[in-house]
């Protein structure tokens, strides 16, 4: 099934450069084990500290849970996490998935 999904972190003040590089360094790893692009991007207008990983494509598949488990326990990832702390604003996660129907 095609699915948008996305996840939004606030980030703290004069943190953004910092945040884009953690998140594009996720976007690689999550990249290089699953074979889709994950687009990072940040709000221009509104509230420009947020930081967005936007994934269009097939989910929901049966390899999900495994692909998501496999990408978690990547060290790079569980070390790229670690760096989020003091960056990104805690408590601010929001996901969205949506089913595109055209």
């Amino acid at each position: 099934m095609k699915m948008i999904y996305t996840r939004t972190i606030g980030v703290h003040d004069n943190k953004l450069g910092e945040a884009m590089e953690i998140a594009k360094e996720q976007a690689a790893i999550t990249k290089e084990h699953a074979g889709y692009d994950v687009h990072v991007s940040f709000q221009i207008g509104g509230n420009p500290r947020t930081i967005r990983w936007t994934h269009i494509g097939e989910m929901m598949t049966g390899e999900a849970m495994e692909l998501d488990a496999k990408i978690s326990a990547d060290p790079r990832m569980i070390k790229s996490m670690k760096k989020m702390e003091g960056v990104f604003v805690e408590g601010t996660i929001q996901d969205e998935m949506r089913v595109v129907f055209n």
